[in-house]
């Protein structure tokens, strides 16, 4: 089964690379006049889709600008059973993908969120030339560094790959196709200038990945609770970050009474940890209520390539309801938190997480102000009231 699929694929996207060349030479360039369109990769109930797109289109359209989201899958049942047939989700993603391109066209601006057909590296970004082809105004949205994600370059040695043509440094190669970006910080912009030698600064705007708790209270802290609830939420793939926590927790536990909270899509389980461990599942609905239990939220991560294209949203999230933040001094974290003012930060190197845990939990009596200041830090940077302005400039 898995050779008939892989088959299919072949024929799938020779067909579309045939097809997009065909329309690419009888379609001309052009554009609606207004509206802004988000070719967004994720479910409606994701994370990502929610705070670079969805919420950005009703800011968008509370302001008088046309604004629509497409996706490939909306609902997050479909989007994870796809998973089972990676060829059939490529070929579905391929044919609903080439519709939306051409539709696109309805608009004066198109968003492509990360990269048009997702997980798909074959077809040496087929697509995206075919979109840029017939439309004069598209850009690139990206809040990561998919390039570390994906360890590119990486090299392609199977007759197979070969075949389908699969760019082992598909996220790089498509930072040279566009020519106007939208990233999250400015370490972002800086990667696309050294890799797109076309462009100057003016074609990157660096919009943070905003959060938009302008109408929560901050936090009221219990000064009396007897436990403090220390709680990090993330997806599945990171995880893996709260391990090098776990030794340094367990000293921690000798002398102060705690638990962590993980929000995410799966438990967390160390076998190693000497603390209560409490697991809760992530859903957009309860995101909110499960930050606020926290006392102190933790973002420890890596001073690597991928540790530093990250853009700090779930560092924003706690501090913009409120909540004390401790995270790891790796680019964008460090330009958010004034260090023991409206947050804590750890050594890049992660060496000293027990002694600022150590000091953070033995200021329990000054949360609540810590937390003002950090929502005041988010509400006036890093809040969708704040970026609005100049994004509404950029996509107009």
């Amino acid at each position: 089964m898995k050779t008939f699929y892989n088959i299919y694929l072949f024929f799938a996207l020779y067909f579309y690379r045939i097809l997009a060349w065909i329309c690419g030479v009888f379609m001309s360039r052009r554009n609606a006049s207004d509206g802004v369109l988000f070719l967004e990769n994720f479910p409606v109930e994701n994370a990502g889709y929610q705070y670079r797109a969805g919420k950005w289109k009703t800011e968008f359209e509370k302001n008088g600008l046309r604004c629509e989201v497409w996706t490939i899958f909306p609902d997050k049942n479909d989007f994870d059973s796809q998973f089972g047939n990676m060829p059939l989700l490529y070929i579905r993603a391929m044919r609903k993908r080439f519709r939306q391109c051409i539709c696109a066209r309805k608009f004066k601006a198109v968003i492509v969120r990360r990269e048009l057909l997702q997980f798909n590296d074959y077809g040496n970004l087929f697509m995206e030339k075919f979109l840029l082809k017939i439309h004069p105004n598209v850009m690139l949205d990206f809040d990561d560094d998919i390039s570390a994600a994906k360890r590119e370059p990486r090299n392609i040695t199977s007759l197979y790959a070969k075949l389908m043509q699969e760019d082992g440094n598909k996220f790089s190669d498509s930072l040279r196709l566009y020519r106007r970006f939208v990233v999250g910080s400015n370490y972002l912009k800086d990667k696309v200038l050294s890799e797109n030698k076309s462009i100057d600064g003016d074609a990157v705007l660096v919009v943070p990945t905003c959060v938009d708790y302008d109408e929560y209270l901050a936090k009221v802290y219990d000064e009396d609770a007897t436990e403090i609830v220390l709680g990090w939420i993330g997806g599945n793939h990171n995880l893996h970050y709260l391990d090098m926590l776990v030794v340094q927790l367990n000293r921690l536990a000798v002398d102060y009474k705690f638990k962590l909270v993980v929000v995410a899509g799966r438990d967390y389980e160390n076998t190693e940890a000497k603390f209560k461990i409490e697991n809760q599942k992530w859903s957009l609905d309860s995101e909110k209520d499960l930050i606020r239990s926290f006392d102190v939220g933790l973002m420890p991560i890596e001073d690597n390539v991928v540790g530093r294209g990250k853009c700090g949203f779930k560092l924003l999230q706690y501090m913009g309801l409120g909540v004390v933040g401790v995270a790891t001094n790796v680019t964008v974290n460090g330009e958010i938190i004034e260090d023991g003012k409206n947050g804590f930060l750890v050594k890049p190197d992660n060496s000293n997480w027990y002694e600022v845990l150590k000091k953070v939990l033995s200021l329990q009596n000054e949360y609540s102000n810590f937390g003002i200041l950090a929502k005041d830090t988010v509400q006036k940077r890093y809040s969708f009231k704040s970026n609005l302005e100049h994004y509404i400039r950029w996509v107009s």
